[in-house]
């Protein structure tokens, strides 16, 4: 039960990065269709939500198949 409420909570962060970079994306569209300078702090925020996304979608990984081992554990 504890590997699911991690799964939960990293599931939980990873929409509220997304969220983020989703809120953010006119600017990226701005920048491309007009030419408007992207602002650093929104640069570098993007960058880190997108560097965070990836690492947790690597822990949600290893958390599935742990819960994955464990089912099968308990099936035998």
């Amino acid at each position: 039960m504890e590997n699911r409420n991690l799964i939960n909570e990293k599931e939980g962060k990873i929409l509220e990065y997304k969220s983020f970079l989703y809120a953010t994306d006119y600017v990226v569209i701005r920048n491309q269709e007009t030419g408007q300078t992207i602002p650093e702090d929104i640069k570098e925020e993007r960058s880190l939500a997108r560097a965070a996304i990836n690492a947790l979608e690597l822990e949600l990984n290893d958390l599935a198949n742990q819960l994955d081992e464990d089912n099968q554990v308990d099936l035998a």
